[in-house]
């Protein structure tokens, strides 16, 4: 087998938020492995794929809410013949469903994401750890319960 190349990784990146910004669970979760840890831009700590996609599934890929990103430039860091490293700033528009119902629109124009991605002896690449983070604290804007995602 081949080993990754960078643009093989710019590449998985780009399926990630296609399959995050259309809301495409069945898609979004086979890019990790379900034991990827993951930090989100407002965790406080790690939390196993498995539970983030439910988490995910409820906050961004319903009705009601939507996902927006623009990527920087995404610096890929080979780390070995199987493991590799993605970088990279991005602009976050987001409608999130909490977990109490009501919606809030949130804009991070700074933020930056870690992924690091590892090919299976199946082939696949995914996401083995993932890092989401803010450069600056963002406020939310709460929505009336009528307002349409966008």
């Amino acid at each position: 087998m081949e080993a990754v190349s960078a643009e093989q990784i710019r590449q998985e990146v780009q399926k990630f938020w296609d399959a995050f910004t259309t809301r495409s669970k069945s898609r979004f979760e086979e890019l990790y492995s379900p034991t990827a840890s993951c930090f989100a831009a407002d965790g406080r700590r790690a939390e196993p794929a498995r539970l983030m996609w439910v988490r995910r599934e409820r906050e961004f890929f319903g009705p009601k809410s939507s996902v927006g990103a623009r990527l920087g430039m995404v610096s890929v860091q080979l780390l070995g013949p199987n493991l590799a490293v993605a970088s990279y700033g991005f602009h976050f528009s987001m409608i999130r469903v909490l977990a109490n119902g009501s919606r809030v629109q949130i804009e991070v124009p700074l933020s930056r994401a870690t992924q690091v991605f590892q090919r299976g002896d199946d082939g696949k690449i995914l996401i083995i750890h993932e890092h989401l983070s803010s450069a600056e604290a963002v406020t939310p804007k709460e929505l009336p319960a009528e307002a349409p995602a966008r």
